[in-house]
Order: structure tokens, then sequence, then C-alpha cells
């Protein structure tokens, strides 16, 4: 049989590779096949346009607003365990820089070796994306330190008057939850230059997603509600969770989740002993359309839930080293280990030691 060249593939099937490549990586994986394909295949502007460090559109000059995305991989070697991989965090502040890992949790900068990562040698498969915005008022002169975005493009030595860590897109529109955990969208189009607030918010918001072609979110009493695009307003879709707070001092956070296909809601609990708090436990509620309330789960199978600051979502298990079922992984706060809480007995386990400790070996990459 006469082999064939990667070059004299036909258009129409490069047509249909191209379509189906979802991230920078797989760009640079394809590129690197031949000159041929290196000349044929782009990241699309449509692609390239949210995944770098970019300014959004303000309507005060003297307003800064600095969009940070991330994006979650999962890392395999092929030549070793292709069924087990890694969960990483990339950052990039133009097509034309370098990857920078971050950890998947924190999102603080991993500081790892100067080592070349030949991508055709791992699998590289992208997960999701999280943003972070910031909003920088110039007339204000305090100072800080370089954060994990100071290899970006943009650098600032204010400090942002605000942060918004919880961000969904759908549309061209960025919908934000600020520090005042209330919601702000702002349109990405040419054309326009402002922030609005979303209408009718009497409630204080924790968390926002996009769900199933809709953006929902959670107030901090576990109501869910849909923003109505056309009226820029939000619309109650559910009542509050039943929490029982019995045991626990308060809900120390609340987010929102897809897991199997249905719109859940995470409470991070705490109590508090000696002046320090910390966190103890986690309640997961759906919604049980038959009955129409709130019911607990009290398993997610074969998942495993990653509670990151910006970003929470759902992974198989099964697919990554060390990784424990039916657990939710954490942290409180920054400078703090990360930690696994087992749904099956309520215990927490804190990484001490990442290479003693196999639950966590899903977060360090033995080739860097």
């Amino acid at each position: 049989m006469e082999k064939t060249e990667w070059s004299d593939l036909p258009e129409e099937l490069l047509d249909l590779i191209a379509n189906r490549y979802s991230s920078n990586i797989d760009v640079l994986r394809i590129r690197s096949i031949c000159k041929y394909w290196r000349s044929t295949f782009t990241m699309s502007k449509e692609r390239l346009q949210f995944r770098f460090a970019r300014y959004l559109p303000t309507s005060n000059k003297k307003i800064k607003a600095c969009l940070f995305p991330t994006t979650f991989f999962r890392i395999t070697l092929p030549s070793s365990c292709p069924n087990k991989g890694w969960l990483i965090r990339t950052s990039q502040a133009s097509k034309y820089r370098k990857i920078t890992l971050l950890s998947p949790i924190s999102g603080e900068l991993i500081i790892h070796s100067h080592q070349t990562l030949d991508l055709l040698k791992v699998g590289v498969s992208e997960i999701r994306q999280s943003y972070k915005i910031k909003i920088f008022d110039e007339l204000k002169d305090e100072k800080i330190q370089s954060d994990i975005f100071s290899n970006y493009d943009m650098k600032y030595d204010k400090k942002p008057s605000d942060v918004f860590y919880r961000v969904a897109f759908l549309d061209n529109m960025f919908f934000a939850i600020n520090r005042d955990k209330k919601i702000w969208c702002c349109n990405t189009r040419e054309g326009s230059r402002s922030w609005t607030k979303i209408n009718n918010q009497v409630e204080d918001f924790s968390d926002i997603i996009l769900h199933k072609g809709r953006i929902y979110a959670v107030d901090l009493k576990g109501a869910t509600w849909w923003i109505s695009l056309s009226q820029l307003s939000v619309v109650q879709q559910t009542p509050s969770t039943p929490l029982d707070y019995y045991n626990y001092d308060s809900c120390e956070d609340t987010r929102l989740v897809e897991y199997c296909g249905d719109l859940c809601i995470v409470h991070q609990l705490s109590v508090t002993q000696h002046y320090i708090r910390r966190t103890v436990g986690f309640k997961v509620y759906k919604m049980d359309d038959d009955l129409a309330k709130w019911v607990e789960v009290s398993s997610l199978g074969d998942k495993a839930l990653i509670v990151a600051w910006d970003s929470c979502f759902t992974v198989v298990a099964s697919e990554y080293h060390g990784c424990l079922k039916n657990s939710i992984y954490f942290f409180y706060d920054y400078g703090e280990n990360l930690k696994v809480f087992k749904l099956d007995d309520g215990s927490i386990i804190e990484m001490t030691d990442i290479s003693s400790q196999s639950c966590f070996h899903m977060f360090s990459l033995p080739f860097l």
C-alpha cells in the first residue's frame, strides 16, 4: 500500500480537522505536523478573542477593565499510562507569549523547571475556561506587588478597585459578580462602551454560571435565578435550599456546578474555633423536578468535584492519577494547603506532602 504524506491530505479533510480543534494548544500540535499544515491551520479570530488578556470596553477613560482568562486541561502520557492524567491550568498573555502554568484550584503561579515540554509526546484535552476581571481606577495611587498575571502585557502599579472572580460568558457578553455581590454585565460587541448593572436584584449573589444556553446565578440563601438577556434582569427560578446550619457556624460559600446534566448547588460549611474559621464540610443539592423541591446529593458516584475560587466543575475520578471519587477538592484561602472532602464519611484530608499522599497526585506533573 502506497504511503500517504500528511501534506497530501485533501482540503476537505483538513477542514473537518480544523472544525474539531478546541484550544490554542491543539493548534500548536496540528501546526507542527508539517510545513503545509503549519501554513494552513491558524487560530480563528473568534477562537482567539477571549483566550488572552485584554481590555474590556468602559465608558470612562479613567477606568480600565482587564480580562484575565485561564484554561483547564487534562494532560496524559500516552507512552506510559494513557488512561490516567493530570489536571493543570494555564494562562497566556498573547499568542506570541509562552504558556504559564497555574495551580488548578488556587490559580497561583507554579514554579517549575525550565524544561521544554514537547506537545507531540503528551495528550492534551481542554476541559473548560474560566475568567477573572480586574477593574482599575487611574485616580487611585495605591501600590501593589506583582501578582500571578504579572507576565501579561498589561501591567499596573495600582491596586484594582474591584475584582470579579465569578464570571460567565454568553453571546459576546460577560456577566460578573462584584465585591458587593451584585451582577454586572459587559457587552463586548463593537460600539458598546459601558457596563450595566442587572435589574431587579433584590438579593446578594454568590456565583454565576452558563448552563444549557442560559446564565444562572445563585443568591446567598441558595435560590437560583436566571438572567433575561432581553430585559437584563434576574428572574427567580427556584426557592432557597433547605440548608440546616446545625453543627455549623455559617455557610462560607455557595457555588453552582453542572453534575450529570443538572444544575446543582454546593454549600461550603465552616466553623470558628479560637477566632479561626475553617471549612468542615460540604452540602450538595439538586432540584427534583417530580417533587419540585431540593434534595441532597449524598454521592457523586465516580465523579470528583473541583472547587476553585473562580470555577467549579466535576471530573471523572478514574481518569486522573490518585483522584478520589465521590469527593470534593478545595482550598479555603491563599497560602493554605489543598484539601479533599470525602462525601462518604465526611472526613477531610490535607495535602502536607504531595509525594506521599496519592489522592493529590493529579495536581503534580512528574515531567515538569
